[in-house]
């Protein structure tokens, strides 16, 4: 029990830190634009021009695909839509979520590794977005994020996991997560983002054990 609260005592690491500032410093710049605590011209309109800028789009990506072309204003887009968000409540969410499952992922894997499996997991969802939602679709918001940090989460109880039980619990985390969303998509019928979640959480599964401390040492020892 000591250790329990010594572990929740623990400050967050750097890598969950910048994580979570940057998510809550980019909503409250674009909520004091839309409330008028920003005097600056157009500062109303922030949110929209962010969507602009930073979301992923099935055309810019068609776009690209059809030419060759990849302009890094583009390619951008697939690392920076995690950090805007529809509202508040949405983006709070995702920090508080951020916060509490990064913490335990960068504890075991480095804040480093942490945050190069969740910029890759998070392309990867917007990518799988951008080849299945209509052309008018955006992409915005940190729930792609929040399903690879699940993704390495339940990859790593599994692994610190010494029974059969615990293992289970572990796997139950992940299930929760991608049946809720599921059923959730279902239920509003509208949208494809829950294509971008499932594919960052699969890919996160997948980039975990290839990225996790020790790897290199074990391939050399075979």
């Amino acid at each position: 029990m000591t250790e329990d609260r010594t572990a929740m005592l623990n400050p967050l690491p750097w890598g969950v830190w910048a994580l979570t500032l940057a998510i809550a410093g980019v909503e409250l710049v674009l909520w004091a634009g839309a409330h008028g605590l920003v005097n600056w011209a157009g500062s109303a309109g922030w949110r929209a021009q962010a969507l602009v800028m930073a979301g992923v789009s099935p055309a810019v990506q068609g776009w690209m695909v059809e030419t060759g072309q990849t302009p890094w204003p583009h390619l951008a887009r697939y690392f920076t839509f995690g950090f805007v968000h529809p509202g508040p409540l949405q983006a709070a969410l995702v920090v508080v979520i951020t916060a509490a499952l990064g913490k335990y992922c960068a504890e075991r894997l480095g804040s480093l590794r942490l945050l190069v499996i969740l910029a890759a997991a998070q392309a990867v969802g917007g990518v799988v977005f951008g080849m299945l939602a209509a052309p008018e679709a955006w992409l915005i918001g940190g729930h792609p994020m929040i399903f690879a940090l699940a993704g390495v989460y339940g990859w790593l109880a599994w692994q610190e996991a010494e029974s059969v039980a615990a293992k289970l619990r572990a796997v139950a985390v992940v299930v929760v997560l991608v049946l809720g969303r599921l059923a959730l998509a279902g239920f509003a019928g509208v949208g494809l983002d829950w294509s971008a979640d499932l594919a960052a959480c699969l890919g996160a599964l997948c980039l975990t054990p290839l990225l996790r401390p020790g790897l290199r040492a074990r391939l050399r020892r075979r």
